[in-house]
């Protein structure tokens, strides 16, 4: 694979899907329940969001068929956390998904922790989206 130079500034705000590479979560081969996941950064790949696959769909679940197809009810919900510089934590950009491999991306850069959800029955694959 190719690398490429980005500047700092340009790190901070989303790049060109062509720049982006699906990284496996490690320590977590796949999103059930409930949970928290660290976003990894570091000086030569940051993070800009998390992308996934369904592996197992529940039978039963409604789908309106499409391109894509979506689920109803939706069966995940992604949020991502934020610490300001007096230790406060807080919740931004809370979502609910209905589109197997549909890309979270954060509005800003570099949150403290994405927090999900995913309804019983459903087992995901994530992949962190890096530079």
């Amino acid at each position: 694979m190719p690398q490429i130079s980005i500047p700092i500034i340009d790190q901070l705000v989303h790049p060109s899907f062509a720049l982006i590479t699906r990284v496996a979560v490690s320590g977590t081969p796949t999103l059930t329940g409930n949970g928290s996941l660290t976003p990894p950064q570091g000086p030569l790949a940051l993070t800009y969001g998390i992308g996934f696959s369904a592996f197992t769909v529940p039978a039963a679940w409604g789908r309106k068929l499409g391109n894509p197809n979506v689920f109803n009810p939706p069966f995940l919900q992604f949020s991502v956390t934020y610490t300001d510089l007096s230790g406060h934590v807080f919740v931004k950009q809370i979502e609910w998904i209905s589109v197997d491999g549909t890309y979270y991306w954060w509005d800003d850069p570099l949150p403290t922790a994405l927090q999900y959800h995913v309804e019983p029955g459903w087992v995901l694959i994530p992949f962190w989206l890096q530079t």
